[in-house]
């Protein structure tokens, strides 16, 4: 009776094994899906496949990322040039004055024109984008009058302080900050929404 018992625990463990082989096999033909939104190009899509691979599944937010740079690169000119001009109206203010006039118009028009595309193109996947659009502009503009104001400080240090032309401090400013801009989105722009609890 106890051999029959025995071989009966056996024949059961080798079901069980077989079914966990199974198991492991189908695990291993399920394709993995990709962390990243693909793109039409098949090169775009085999580099972002190579990012996937090589960082774990972080090619979503090296995607993110890249697009982050070429709009806020578009919206870094933006604000030299709104910048620009506007430190070189001639305004009846003195050079302190004219700096900050000129820094927050090119504030303002910059966090726009980075807002529009970015809320459009590389934050439209987050969980965050289902909250309303003007909660996401508010949202951007906290986040990004934070940048504005350390663009701001560095851009001014430099000038003020280290004697380097004002458009070249507010260009190393620039650079500087896009980091911090790009993780406080993440952080707290497009943060997952909360679900509300059921009554």
């Amino acid at each position: 009776m106890l051999e029959s018992k025995l071989e009966d625990v056996a024949v059961a463990s080798d079901v069980q094994m077989a079914q966990a082989v199974q198991t492991i096999d189908t695990v291993r033909a399920v394709p993995l899906l990709p962390s990243y939104r693909p793109y039409r190009w098949a090169f775009a899509n085999d580099l972002l496949d190579i990012v996937d691979r090589v960082t774990g599944g972080r090619a979503g937010v090296f995607q993110r990322f890249c697009t982050y740079v070429v709009i806020g690169g578009f919206a870094a000119v933006v604000n030299l040039v709104v910048f620009f001009l506007v430190l070189h109206i001639s305004l009846p203010l003195d050079n302190l004055m004219r700096n900050i006039v000129a820094s927050v118009c090119a504030c303002e028009i910059s966090i726009m024109a980075n807002f529009v595309p970015n809320d459009h193109f590389t934050f439209k996947y987050l969980d965050g984008h289902s909250r309303t659009w003007a909660a996401r502009c508010t949202r951007f503009h906290v986040t990004s009058l934070g940048g504005s104001l350390l663009t701001f400080l560095i851009q001014f240090g430099f000038s003020s302080i280290g004697h380097i032309l004002a458009i070249l401090s507010q260009a190393i400013a620039l650079v500087i900050v896009l980091l911090y801009n790009f993780t406080f989105h993440h952080l707290f722009t497009y943060r997952h929404v909360k679900a509300k609890a059921a009554h």
